[in-house]
């Protein structure tokens, strides 16, 4: 008799739990939050000022979960490497997340923190100048009782030179 009740117990869970898992989908997912003092997009460990052609920039920004960024379309990269040119006196996209000299890593810690760390591994066709690393994401905030909303932000590294010797 009393393993028949602990199995219709168990059985009662699972369809409570089942009839209420699209209800509670949406409050299961963990919201992005930046540490505290910190918004999303500053750069936590920032570039040297100068890097040698064959070297590795390596810069890491208080991130998001990349998915969110699935889910909303406001940017269509993660990330850009811009390089600044003084006759416009603009920034130029010169490599994407879809470059081969990038990658994106996105390190997941607790409570919802994320950091994303960039690469540009300096191709030897890269020409000397002042440059800097772009991060674009979404995060997912939700207030207590309230829906949750995607919203896009983005950093930016310092400026730092690239010199070919």
């Amino acid at each position: 008799m009393r393993q028949h009740l602990q199995f219709m117990d168990h059985i009662l869970c699972l369809l409570i739990s089942s009839s209420l898992e699209p209800l509670l989908r949406p409050l299961l997912r963990i919201v992005d939050r930046a540490p505290i003092g910190r918004n999303f997009g500053d750069v936590l460990e920032p570039l040297r000022p100068q890097y040698r052609v064959g070297e590795v920039a390596e810069v890491t920004f208080v991130g998001a979960n990349p998915k969110n960024s699935a889910e909303n379309q406001t940017h269509e990269t993660f990330l850009t490497v811009e390089k600044y040119e003084d006759p416009t006196a603009a920034w130029h996209v010169m490599y994407n997340d879809a470059s081969w000299e990038t990658r994106f890593y996105w390190h997941k810690g607790l409570l919802g923190q994320s950091n994303a760390t960039i690469e540009w591994h300096i191709p030897e066709t890269a020409h000397p100048g002042i440059y800097r690393i772009r991060y674009f994401g979404h995060h997912r905030k939700q207030e207590l009782l309230k829906p949750a909303v995607i919203l896009s932000f983005e950093g930016t590294s310092s400026a730092f030179e690239v010199v070919t010797t």
